[in-house]
């Protein structure tokens, strides 16, 4: 599969100050990437870095295979991103933006502008100013702005923050399915969690500047099952037990523990179950965490 971004051991230092500490990560073409990260932990910095509106210290960063610079600028025009705060203008309407920036970054197709309004769903906003809008409207605006040039690749940086429920739901149709329908690779930061958890495909953990752990969403979601931990004096004994009980959705991951990942049967009946066969239980819980509690435990102690 295509690689669309390549870190290589990136650093960023502000003076004495160390933003991003040996980065290394890779982005493949059709992934929605949520780098996952609480405020002041480098995102921010990170995606600057990508788009080049800060220059890393060391380390290398290749986009769609290219690495040198000449080549790196070029390759930006297939790169949309909204970084921070949607750059618009107060006083213009949301067509009127449009036809800017289509202006100044040369896209001359004739309807761009009504793609990307109907697109974002703006194409009924009329005469109504920028300075107007809800929080909701200017983000779908700045996402408009991002995909005049049609880019493969695109980068937000907490585009949810702030948003209403309602206006949350919508942005995140519009990502999902600029995926699907368009194929194109997003990498999306935030600490709302459990809404990134609803479009990323892989994830990224970022604490103070250092890339602390990447999974999948499948490799997580293996991670996160829910399943009864029992702990017993006999396993192959415990096994039987359970067999007897109709229980085969389970499995032995020590010497002493066993899974059991089919929960429809109560805790207290197997308790009871595994007595009368005469086995020493030691332990015996209900196992498994969200991606909230795991991110608290990955970057926040």
């Amino acid at each position: 599969m295509e690689t669309i971004l390549n870190l290589s051991g990136v650093n960023k230092k502000f003076g004495k100050q160390q933003a991003l500490q040996d980065i290394t990560m890779t982005i493949r073409k059709g992934d929605i990437y949520g780098l996952v990260g609480r405020n002041g932990a480098g995102k921010t910095t990170l995606l600057k870095t990508i788009v080049r509106m800060i220059q890393p210290s060391s380390g290398s960063i290749q986009l769609f295979g290219n690495q040198n610079e000449k080549d790196y600028i070029k390759e930006l025009k297939r790169v949309g991103n909204i970084i921070e705060t949607p750059v618009a203008y107060d006083q213009l309407t949301a067509e009127q933006n449009l036809k800017y920036y289509c202006k100044i970054n040369g896209v001359i197709e004739k309807d761009a502008v009504a793609k990307a309004l109907k697109f974002v769903d703006l194409e009924d906003t009329g005469k109504k100013k920028y300075k107007n809008f809800s929080l909701g409207m200017k983000q779908k605006l700045g996402l408009a702005i991002a995909l005049l040039n049609k880019p493969d690749f695109l980068i937000l940086d907490e585009p949810i923050n702030g948003l209403d429920p309602v206006a949350i739901v919508e942005f995140r149709e519009l990502l999902l399915k600029l995926n699907r329908e368009e194929g194109m690779t997003i990498l999306i930061s935030s600490h709302i969690l459990d809404e990134l958890y609803q479009v990323a495909t892989r994830f990224g953990f970022i604490k103070d500047g250092l890339l602390v752990q990447e999974m999948t969403k499948e490799e997580f979601d293996l991670k996160a099952q829910a399943f009864i931990k029992i702990e017993v004096d006999d396993v192959k004994k415990a096994l039987q037990t359970l067999g007897q009980m109709a229980i085969e959705d389970c499995k032995v991951v020590g010497q002493h523990q066993i899974n059991v990942y089919q929960l429809e049967t109560p805790i207290r009946q197997i308790v009871r179950e595994l007595t009368m066969a005469d086995l020493a239980i030691d332990g015996i819980s209900l196992e498994g965490e969200s991606l909230e509690t795991y991110f608290k435990e990955l970057v926040m102690n």
